[in-house]
C-alpha cells in the first residue's frame, strides 16, 4: 500500500508529460497546415481568341518557391485508355528538378507552352499557351504533388472563341426582348395608365360633386329655417 502511494505522483507526472507531448504534436501539425500555401485560380473561365496567347493562372498564397518542385499541367478530362495497361496520359507541360520534361508532352503543345522561372520562385505557376486554337479549349489541371498542405491541385477552364462567337454569347437571343412583346407590353401599360387617370379624375369629380351638393342642401335648409322663423313672428300694427 505504501509502495502504491509513493508511485502515484510519478505516474501522474508521466501521464501529464505524455498528454502534453501529444498536444504539442497536434498543435505543430495544425500550425503547419494552417501556414501551408494555398493554390489560387480564377473563378471564371479564361477566354481567348484563336491565334492569341492564353495565360492559365495558378498562384500560391502566401508566396512559396516552387522552382525546384515537380509541376504538372495536364488536361483534367483526359484519361488513360483502360483497354491498354501500358497507356499513359501526356502532359501539356511537365517540369521536374527545375527543368521541363518534353518527352512526356502532348505533341500538339510542343513549343507552345511556357512557365516563368522567376515567377515560380514567388509561387506563380501560371502557364502560357501560345497561339491557341479551338482544339485547345477545355479544362486544365495545375498539380504540384509535393506542395505542403492538403490542396495540391486546381483546375482552370480555357474557352477559345471568335469575336463573333463572343458577341453571340453576350447577346443571347433568349435574353433579348421580343419587339412584338415589348410593343404589346407598352400598349398595355399605356392603356392601364389611361384608365387609372380617368378613374382618378372621376373620383375627384364625385368628391367635388358631393361636396357641392352637401353645401347646396345646407344653404337650402338654412333658408327654409329663416323663412319659417319670419312667418311665425306677429305682425306689428
Amino acid at each position: 500500500m505504501l509502495h502504491l502511494r509513493g508511485s502515484l505522483p510519478l505516474l501522474t507526472v508521466f501521464l501529464l508529460a505524455l498528454f502534453s507531448g501529444f498536444g504539442s504534436a497536434d498543435r505543430t501539425q495544425f500550425d503547419g497546415e494552417f501556414d501551408a500555401p494555398l493554390l489560387v485560380g480564377p473563378r471564371q473561365p479564361v477566354t481567348a481568341s484563336p491565334g492569341d496567347d492564353a495565360v492559365l493562372p495558378c498562384r500560391l498564397r502566401p508566396a512559396f518557391d516552387v522552382a525546384n518542385l515537380t509541376l504538372e499541367w495536364s488536361m483534367a478530362d483526359l484519361k488513360p485508355d483502360p483497354a491498354d495497361p501500358l497507356s499513359r496520359v501526356g502532359y501539356v507541360h511537365l517540369r521536374r528538378r527545375g527543368r521541363e520534361v518534353p518527352d512526356m508532352k502532348i505533341p500538339e503543345y510542343a513549343g507552345r507552352t511556357q512557365l516563368s522561372a522567376g515567377a515560380l520562385k514567388v509561387g506563380d505557376a501560371s502557364l502560357t499557351i501560345r497561339r491557341v486554337t479551338p482544339a485547345d479549349r477545355g479544362r486544365y489541371r495545375c498539380h504540384i504533388p509535393k506542395l505542403p498542405g492538403q490542396v495540391k491541385a486546381l483546375v482552370v477552364e480555357l474557352v477559345v472563341a471568335q469575336e463573333d462567337d463572343k458577341t453571340k454569347v453576350d447577346l443571347d437571343p433568349q435574353s433579348l426582348p421580343n419587339p412584338d412583346e415589348e410593343a404589346e407590353t407598352g400598349g398595355r401599360l399605356y392603356l392601364g395608365t389611361l384608365i387609372s387617370g380617368l378613374m382618378c379624375v372621376l373620383l375627384v369629380l364625385l368628391v367635388l360633386g358631393g361636396a357641392a351638393a352637401a353645401c347646396f342642401h345646407t344653404r337650402l335648409r338654412d333658408n327654409r329655417l329663416r323663412c319659417d322663423g319670419a312667418s311665425t313672428e306677429p305682425l306689428k300694427v
